[in-house]
């Protein structure tokens, strides 16, 4: 057997659909040798054998259409590589780490900013592509190389980016709920009861507290508790550094803590301590209540 039929013997019992005509399938030895050339040619240091790689090529092509034209538009390089990380393959990490991944910084930075937000969403998107989990191979396995690998990684930030935002969100409001409720307690059963008795009070106090606030601090507070944008990217839409937002947005909660005290002390009859314990209440809740009271802008 020679050594372009070898390679559609690997190649063939793979694919996906039944239809391909067996002329098709006898011309394709060669097109399958430069496909794997050019591959190997990029990826020089990644040693996958000969019937992963055909294999891999096969399961992801389309199940109709011309197989030799179907062979032609994939990225058989982009495959390849993908193909190396699925095999667990140290340098193919290294590579994906070096050569893709710091590239989808700039898609991140329309959602997330630039920074320590943009690592983040690089950290939790490298693992969910590398590492296989509950019995399923690497999310890097979904690539089907019907177009660059850059492209469809960056679509992958993205999502990544927004799923990571929706998640603080629902942990946020998840928290909130789980106060009112009375669900989250401490071994304080005094703080357990004042949070509970005055949990409408308070966000009666805070509600008012927030709509008498300037404009811009609302804002500020909305943008970053709400829309979840990082100290950058709101820094970028004032024309300011990020530590300058920083204390901006701490001004503008320790103003709203003021008239949450001032307007808590005015409706409700406690003591002096039972302010006190009330008000560190408020205080380890507020995050958590602004981005539930402060209305989001489509």
């Amino acid at each position: 057997m020679s050594a372009q039929s070898s390679l559609s013997s690997l190649f063939v019992p793979h694919l996906r659909s039944e239809a391909r005509g067996a002329g098709e399938q006898l011309g394709i030895e060669a097109l399958l040798a430069e496909l794997l050339a050019s591959a190997r040619a990029a990826w020089p240091e990644l040693a996958v054998p000969e019937a992963t790689f055909l294999r891999y090529l096969a399961e992801r092509l389309p199940a109709e259409g011309s197989l030799p034209e179907a062979l032609r538009g994939l990225h058989a390089t982009d495959l390849y590589l993908a193909c190396a990380c699925v095999q667990g393959l140290p340098l193919a990490h290294v590579a994906l780490d070096t050569r893709f991944l710091p590239k989808v910084d700039t898609a991140v930075a329309r959602v997330e900013g630039s920074g320590d937000g943009a690592a983040e969403v690089r950290q939790h998107l490298r693992e969910r592509l590398l590492t296989p989990e509950e019995g399923r191979p690497p999310r890097i396995a979904d690539y089907q190389g019907t177009g660059p690998l850059m492209a469809w990684l960056r679509a992958a930030a993205v999502r990544t980016a927004l799923n990571l935002r929706r998640s603080a969100h629902r942990r946020a409001h998840a928290e909130e709920e789980a106060i009112a409720e009375g669900s989250v307690t401490g071994g304080d059963l005094e703080l357990d009861y004042l949070r509970r008795r005055h949990q409408a009070d308070f966000r009666a106090a805070l509600s008012e507290a927030l709509a008498s606030l300037p404009a811009r601090e609302r804002t500020l507070l909305r943008l970053h508790f709400v829309e979840g944008l990082s100290l950058e990217r709101i820094g970028a839409m004032y024309q300011t550094h990020k530590s300058t937002v920083s204390r901006w947005l701490a001004r503008a909660r320790e103003e709203v803590l003021s008239q949450v005290r001032g307007k808590l002390a005015e409706r409700l009859q406690l003591s002096a301590d039972e302010l006190q314990s009330l008000l560190r209440v408020v205080r380890s809740q507020l995050d958590a209540s602004l981005s539930t009271l402060l209305p989001r802008e489509d």
